[in-house]
């Protein structure tokens, strides 16, 4: 087999993301983007469509646009703020919050198959560079 000659820990990244939004959208019927937002809302507070953007590291155009598609799935409730109407305030619906429930359960089972592969020594490495990188 020819290896790749792509950085090899982009490339372990890019895998791993492309399983996960296979198995999200096949298990959970909600996307790998979907997740990250859901990830930085809270169940009882409206967060504001910046803080989200900020937090995830992407634009705000970007997060915006994602935030239309969970609407209309009726993931997410958008609104606009009431001391400043040009932000967006974002809560998760109860649809919202089972369907992240569902996708934290498929990213929890895709990390313990992979780390299945790995060794003791090898898990704890990629733990540890994870949580310095967070």
């Amino acid at each position: 087999m020819a290896k790749n000659k792509f950085p090899p820990l982009l490339h372990l990244s890019y895998i791993l993301q492309q399983s996960a939004e296979e198995m999200l959208e096949a298990q959970a019927g909600v996307g790998l983007s979907a997740t990250r937002i859901m990830s930085a809302l809270d169940k009882s507070t409206a967060v504001s469509q910046r803080v989200i953007a900020m937090e995830l590291r992407q634009t705000e155009a970007n997060v915006s646009r994602q935030l239309h598609n969970m609407k209309k799935q009726g993931l997410v409730g958008v609104s606009r703020n009431r001391k400043d109407s040009r932000q967006r305030d974002v809560v998760l619906t109860a649809k919202g919050a089972k369907k992240y429930q569902d996708a934290q359960k498929v990213l929890k089972k895709q990390q313990r198959q992979f780390l299945k592969i790995l060794t003791a020594g090898e898990t704890s490495a990629i733990e540890l560079a994870a949580q310095k990188l967070a």
